[in-house]
């Protein structure tokens, strides 16, 4: 490479870092005038959005709760649902069951004997 083209290189380089910080300043200057309720308009266009309810927080991933509700014996769907739900585990579902499915039959963590499922 010949110095000049290097040294133009080097130069564009630097005037695009400068504009970039620019750029990321005044997108912070407007996300803070759009601001409602104490949530960006960066915020609302990545799926906050009004009337939405707050993700609920589990104690725990619904596999751990299955894995430890199922740890001392191998139980069925119902007595699953009703021992992680005692641990204190909530779905936000409409058919927690489908959930339930999905975490005992994807990858080989649940063995299913006769209906009845343990960790494997």
């Amino acid at each position: 490479m010949k110095p000049d083209a290097l040294k133009k290189f080097v130069a564009l380089h630097q005037s695009l870092l400068k504009e970039r910080t620019q750029l990321q300043h005044r997108l912070e200057q407007i996300d803070q005038a759009l601001a409602l309720d104490g949530v960006t308009a960066s915020a609302r266009s990545a799926g906050a959005r009004a009337g939405r309810p707050k993700r609920i927080k589990n104690p725990m991933s619904l596999k751990a709760a299955v894995m430890q509700a199922t740890k001392s014996k191998a139980l069925d769907k119902p007595e699953i649902l009703a021992a992680i739900k005692r641990l204190g585990y909530r779905f936000t579902a409409k058919d927690p069951v489908n959930s339930l499915n999905t975490i005992l039959y994807t990858g080989k963590v649940f063995k299913n004997q006769g209906g009845k499922f343990s960790p494997a």
